[in-house]
């Protein structure tokens, strides 16, 4: 009896760690993997447990400071139209 009861609990514990293994690979759907990466600045700020919210407003604020990019040619190209 208690031999029949261990090889369920252990049959069951096999076939769970099998769909948990399979929602680990499967789960990264390409929406995920389509993602930027995080910039290695803040994901080690992240990985050393500081507050997720006081990172993300530095990291805006650094991006506030960054001067704008402007495509030349596409300019060029609204001029001579």
């Amino acid at each position: 009896m208690v031999g029949v009861d261990t090889v369920v609990v252990v049959g069951g514990l096999v076939v769970l760690a099998a769909v948990v293994f399979l929602l680990l690979v499967i789960a990264p759907w390409k929406s995920v993997r389509d993602e930027q990466p995080l910039d290695p600045d803040i994901e080690t700020r992240l990985l050393l447990g500081e507050d997720p919210a006081q990172v993300a407003a530095d990291a805006d604020a650094a991006e506030a400071r960054r001067a704008p990019v402007v495509d030349l040619d596409a300019s060029r190209s609204d001029d001579e139209g």
